[in-house]
């Protein structure tokens, strides 16, 4: 039965009414007898509290507490959420957005049109929720951790929020009754471009157990309007296009336009009469919040991700030069703000391209820690204690992105707030923390010292501060008696890098002169030769020559700011991501750290939401977990997963687990189809390797092996072929940066293969080769499912940890891969009989990379022979030499084999081979399957949130009442 409603309030003066029941309920109000009530879409009881707002943390007066939040004593929080609306309920609120708050024309009502109510009519449950969590921490001025990211990789929020509001089956239902199905609504959201890989996606998942675990955090990133790329496959491989998915707006984010704050570049730092640094001139823009709500599953909490966008002031609009027809010129400043939020990650090849990366880390940093600051100050009304900054904020930099939180934190603690040096560093170590994601020495940022110089001069200032603060520290830790030693420290720890000491230090490196060349004259005496030697060479050496030879100028090296040792210094705890990966950050990266701060140093393996990645993308086997365990509890506690395992051998459970498969892979097959034009039978093998394109992933190992199965299959008849090999769809995707050659040119290769074979009629189904385009958190959400081997194939000890290869194995998809992050971690609690391992491992890599410079590497046979099939042309006219030369020769750039694709390629081979052999016997994969899962529980982001809230932000829950 359609239902009425009644929302009432204020137009110029006049109330206006409209008639309310169910309606009301479902945003946690009631209607009693049609009474009128002051409502909207959000209760009465919300209607004066806003979050608070500050123009600048310098601005005053400054809020009280008293002011901000609602007095306990005046209304109840019974009156939040949980609610139980009906679907005639929720069929109206999403009628009533359709026409309301609409987006579109009124004339139809069609998918596109159905998925934006929908997505507002849910927002509304969010937003009684948002609002009441955010109250309820400041009323109780408890201390909060923010995390701070570049990348915030969200994927579709609509079936995500229905179902951690437990209204799945009532949307659906809702659905129904306007004509729709809700999965057919939800495919219509586009996927924020908010991240490109594993960085963002664990920041989603993070955010999504902080709320469902009741923690008070939120997130800061950036809100960018075109993000990394749309990539688009075409016969000259990737190509790049800007991402559309603001363009019809985002339903779910709320622009906070009372929320913002100046950002500064350039200028110059003067002192001002009260003798504190002032920086001014130079260029201002302001950094506006756009604020996205993130529900916890089955809990009221739901926290917030606060993302930025970037403007100039109107006033910075030149109406003269406009005029006058100079239109550029006259917008030059409101598009210098705007561009900052572009493009994520964008070239960084020119000088430009490197201060528009720089420019977009200290917006992150300066707006966000203006906002804290800003709400530490709110919540503590009238009396700010700055030594209790650290008691209430917790900053955590998600890798060395947001490190400019260390100078600025400094910064506004000193220049705008007054404090000390020593009190402000104090405060700023104790308050923000560091994780790690990489050992590649090209991933541990540096900024070029000049640069920073011009573009953040008041920050460099405190970096070198900083940096000479380091030096006191190890000149005191190691003393001068051993000049080698110490320059040997200060040149591994030092913040700035080929930079002079700092004058106070100038001479606490003093080298022993070098003693003279010697020799004994005829009468026994010694005396000095080098004069004489000289003198004779250089005699030789002009002799005959008209011109004075002028030496090669000497090159200095460039002067850099290196982030991850400022985060190291600059924080109180740094931690790495699996348990391989931070022994390998304190044994090599930070090693020299960890011998000064050992307790600094910890690791907190990474984990992902069970609720996205097996409830919601994956109903099918949901239902048979529940089924079989007996309850739905392992949504929230995944321990629970372990009960599978005392029924890994029942038959029935095989049973309904391969038919759970077999629905999910029928879903990929028609994505296949509808995306790269190829068809696929459901019954192959599906074999998976999503990620970002990178050498040191191995893509180029995967697709290589395709290559040495296509050439075995060549070589045997029809019936050979059928009982050698069994039938595999092998499908890839990800992204390569837009100006990383080498991966562009492995995507096409891999396309060049896939054309090849997938036209192969001799081959048939029993091998595809299927490169998805575009791969996003939806498309995961359908192919993980599917999957049934998945490849994690990185260079031992290169991958800090991975997620993907955690979502595949709670997927029941069984893991091919080397001793490398996670992968670890997952083989031992899953079993070792239940992982496909080959390669070498992390510290016989040094090694293997030393024989190879030495020329003592030898190259399987069936290696050389697979790259003389790719040269051969079977795969088309593109020319692969510069591809397969990388993997040649003994040393040198982009050669040498660095990846050692080659050292493990016959260990891979044999491994694949023991793959083909598991699956002919299917209850012994099924079982193997329902054990990955099994074993998965550890692997959940909730049991990581706990370990940070407890090792590093020593905050606590907090669960609404």
């Amino acid at each position: 039965m359609e239902t009425t409603m009644r929302i009432s309030g204020v137009s110029n003066g006049a109330e206006i009414s409209v008639q309310c029941n169910s309606l009301s309920s479902f945003v946690g109000r009631r209607c009693n007898n049609g009474r009128r009530r002051t409502t909207t879409m959000l209760p009465a009881r919300n209607r004066n509290w806003r979050f608070p707002s500050v123009k600048s943390v310098s601005s005053e007066p400054k809020e009280k507490l008293a002011d901000a939040v609602i007095d306990s004593e005046q209304e109840s929080f019974s009156l939040l959420s949980p609610f139980a609306p009906d679907a005639a309920s929720v069929a109206s609120s999403i009628k009533y957005h359709s026409e309301f708050t609409p987006l579109f024309s009124p004339e139809k009502f069609e998918l596109p049109k159905a998925f934006f109510a929908t997505a507002q009519s849910v927002r509304d449950a969010l937003i009684v929720n948002w609002n009441a969590t955010y109250e309820y921490y400041n009323r109780l001025n408890v201390k909060q951790a923010y995390y701070l990211s570049m990348e915030f990789l969200q994927g579709r929020a609509l079936s995500n929020a229905v179902g951690n509001l437990g209204l799945t089956g009532t949307y659906a239902d809702a659905m129904k009754k306007l004509g729709f199905d809700l999965e057919s609504v939800a495919s219509q959201e586009p996927d924020p471009a908010l991240g490109n890989g594993g960085l963002g996606r664990l920041a989603s998942c993070f955010l999504d157990s902080m709320a469902t675990l009741n923690y008070p955090a939120w997130g800061y990133g950036l809100r960018y309007k075109y993000g990394l790329f749309k990539q688009r496959i075409t016969k000259d491989g990737q190509e790049e296009a800007a991402e559309d998915w603001l363009e019809l707006s985002n339903p779910w984010e709320i622009v906070r336009n009372d929320v913002s704050y100046p950002i500064k570049f350039y200028g110059k730092v003067v002192f001002g009469s009260d003798g504190k640094k002032l920086w001014i001139g130079g260029e201002d823009i302001v950094a506006v919040a756009y604020d996205v709500p993130i529900p916890g599953y089955k809990t009221k909490t739901t926290i917030n991700l606060r993302l930025w966008s970037t403007k100039a002031p109107s006033g910075d609009f030149d109406l003269s030069s406009y005029n006058s027809g100079k239109h550029t010129e006259a917008a030059e400043a409101l598009f210098n703000a705007e561009k900052i939020c572009y493009v994520l990650y964008p070239g960084d090849e020119s000088i430009e391209g490197k201060a528009l990366r720089l420019k977009q880390q200290y917006t992150l940093c300066s707006a966000s820690l203006q906002d804290i600051v800003a709400r530490f100050e709110t919540r503590a009304g009238g009396n700010v204690n700055w030594e209790e900054f650290p008691e209430k904020v917790a900053v955590q930099m998600n890798d060395t992105h947001p490190t400019l939180c260390i100078p600025e934190l400094m910064r506004i603690l000193m220049d705008l707030k007054g404090l000390s040096w020593e009190d402000a560093w104090k405060i700023t170590q104790r308050t923000v923390a560091y994780t790690n994601h990489t050992v590649l020495p090209e991933a541990l940022e540096k900024w070029s010292l000049e640069l920073m110089e011009k573009l953040l001069p008041r920050h460099v200032e405190i970096i070198e501060k900083i940096d000479e603060e380091l030096v006191r520290t190890i000149v005191s830790e190691y003393g001068t008696a051993d000049p080698g030693l110490l320059e040997e420290k200060l040149k591994a720890m030092r913040i700035l890098e080929n930079v002079e000491l700092p004058s106070a230090f100038a001479d606490v490196i003093v080298k022993p002169k070098e003693k003279p060349d010697i020799a004994v004259n005829t009468i026994g005496q010694f005396e000095d030769v080098q004069p004489v030697v000289e003198k004779e060479q250089e005699e030789e050496e002009t002799a005959g020559k008209e011109e004075e030879v002028i030496p090669e100028p000497t090159v200095k090296p460039p002067q850099m700011v290196r982030m991850a040792n400022l985060a190291v210094v600059g924080g109180h705890a740094v931690n790495g991501v699996a348990e391989i990966h931070s022994e390998i950050v304190k044994k090599d990266v930070f090693n020299e750290f960890v011998k000064l701060w050992p307790d600094k140093f910890q690791n907190k393996t990474n984990g992902v939401t069970p609720r996205r990645w097996i409830s919601f993308c994956n109903p099918y086997l949901s239902d048979i977990i529940t089924n079989w365990i007996g309850t739905d509890d392992w949504v929230l506690n995944t321990e629970k997963l372990a009960e599978l395992r005392k029924f890994a051998d029942n038959e029935d459970l095989q049973s309904e687990w391969r038919a759970a498969k077999k629905k999910n892979k029928l879903k990929v097959v028609s994505l296949i189809k509808e995306t790269t034009g190829y068809t696929v039978s459901p019954d192959a093998m599906f074999d998976i390797q999503i990620k970002r394109i990178h050498e040191y992933k191995r893509q180029l190992l995967n697709i290589l092996g395709i290559v040495y199965r296509y050439k075995k299959m060549k070589e045997m008849s029809a019936s050979e072929m059928e009982k050698a090999f069994v039938p595999r769809v092998c499908i890839f995707g990800g992204k390569a940066f837009a100006t990383y050659v080498q991966a562009k040119r492995i995507v096409k290769f891999i396309t060049d293969v896939a054309s090849t074979i997938n036209h192969d009629p001799e081959i048939g189904d029993l091998l595809k080769v299927i490169f998805v385009p575009d791969y996003n958190v939806s498309v995961a959400e359908l192919l993980i499912p599917a999957s049934e081997l998945s490849q994690h194939i990185s260079t031992a000890g290169m991958e800090a940890s991975g997620t993907s290869n955690m979502k595949f194995s709670m997927n029941g998809c069984i893991l091919i891969g080397t001793l490398d992050g996670a992968n670890v971690e997952i083989r031992e609690e899953v079993g070792e009989e239940n992982f496909f391992l080959f390669g070498a491992q992390a510290h016989e890599i040094v090694n293997l990379r030393k024989e190879r410079a030495e020329g003592k590497f030898v190259p399987d046979p069936t290696f050389e022979e697979v790259k003389k099939f790719v040269r051969s042309g079977v795969f088309g006219s593109n020319n692969y030499d510069e591809l397969i030369g990388s993997l040649e020769g003994n040393e040198g750039f982009g050669r040498a084999d660095y990846f050692l694709v080659g050292k493990d390629f016959p260990s891979y081979i044999e491994c694949q081979e023991k793959v083909d052999e598991a699956y002919r016997d299917q209850k012994k994969w099924t079982r193997m399957s329902i054990l990955n899962t099994a074993g998965s529980f550890k692997f959940s982001s909730d049991r990581t949130i706990h370990e940070y809230a407890k090792d590093i932000w020593n905050i606590k829950q907090v669960k609404l009442p």
